[in-house]
């Protein structure tokens, strides 16, 4: 049990986009705790609520999107009753956020000096006062940080004179140049061949440590979280369905989802044992079943599913929505 007290405490966040054909529940209630230090995965397929919850937390929910209810905790101040002005002194400076596509996050336009340059510009006045010269230092510090050979002479180049895994190191310094306590990686290994991603990963993890920095990583893939991270948040549909220490999510999953996505990864072990996807489709996030909304796809459902499931605690292992879990 953790002593300390969160960095981040996301409270019973809702995160609705009005839209056309109805309002969409992308985050329907929400609570996460993050502690100083930590590494958290959290795991769901698309469309579950995973980036949305964080780009929530960041402030970058623009209309049609709304926070409609809950908090967001950082450092005991609420995020959720912040301006953007307000923001501004957090964002990029204690709370940095890398996005999933580096080619697209990174303007093609403008020079990787400059790009760096900005974040520093914005957010550290000292660098500032100190001009140019401390700040093209600094872009070279962070860019051999994060593993760029030749920095020095790299810094005019643009983002298309780098390979995709180059290009998520460079979003990595940027997100990383005022050295903030918070870093949420948002697929960070996108596009990548496995040796890359394995490469990007550690890099996150060892600049964790160095930097003292707690990190959330959001992904598709368990095999991240279970060599990453400290605990796991699976979610599905808007809410979490389980959350504890990633060995215990891994090793003895409780919620049907969470098995689901673990029978769906081939193992080089036995090449013969089929894979077993989950049937199905997530469900309507404008027309929300009022029962549990794994029970349409779910192997295990009975008679008590049909009625909506709260998440509660399991001695020893963490949190679990489920009505499974009684028998």
């Amino acid at each position: 049990m953790n002593h300390q007290s969160p960095l981040l405490k996301i409270n019973n966040l809702c995160t609705y986009f009005d839209t056309h054909g109805g309002i969409v529940k992308a985050v329907d209630g929400v609570n996460i705790d993050l502690y100083p230090g930590e590494c958290l995965g959290v795991v769901g397929e698309s469309g579950s609520g995973k980036s949305v919850t964080f780009t929530s937390v960041m402030g970058l929910i623009k209309k049609p999107g709304k926070i409609v209810s809950g908090s967001i905790e950082f450092q005991g101040k609420d995020l959720a009753r912040f301006t953007q002005r307000q923001y501004r002194n957090i964002r990029g400076k204690k709370i940095a956020m890398t996005l999933q596509d580096a080619l697209t996050a990174l303007n093609p336009s403008i020079k990787i000096i400059d790009q760096i340059s900005e974040v520093l510009k914005e957010h550290d006045s000292e660098i500032k006062s100190q001009g140019k010269k401390a700040i093209k230092k600094r872009a070279i510090e962070m860019m051999t940080l994060v593993g760029i050979p030749d920095a020095k002479n790299r810094l005019k180049d643009y983002p298309h004179q780098f390979s995709g895994g180059m290009r998520q190191r460079i979003m990595i310094a940027i997100a990383l140049s005022c050295k903030p306590k918070l870093l949420i990686a948002d697929e960070p290994t996108t596009a990548l061949d496995v040796t890359i991603q394995a490469q990007v990963l550690n890099l996150i993890s060892e600049i964790r440590k160095e930097l003292d920095m707690s990190v959330i990583i959001i992904t598709h893939n368990l095999g991240v979280v279970s060599e990453y991270t400290d605990r796991t948040v699976v979610m599905y549909a808007g809410q979490i369905v389980e959350n504890g220490l990633t060995r215990d999510v891994i090793l003895n999953p409780q919620h049907p989802y969470t098995k689901g996505l673990l029978k769906s990864i081939p193992r080089l072990s036995d090449l013969r044992k089929k894979i077993h996807p989950i049937p199905g489709q997530v469900c309507d996030l404008v027309n929300l079943p009022a029962q549990c909304r794994f029970f349409s796809r779910c192997s295990y459902r009975t008679a008590a599913c049909k009625k909506n499931i709260e998440i509660r605690k399991l001695d020893g292992h963490g949190e679990v929505r489920c009505k499974l879990i009684d028998e």
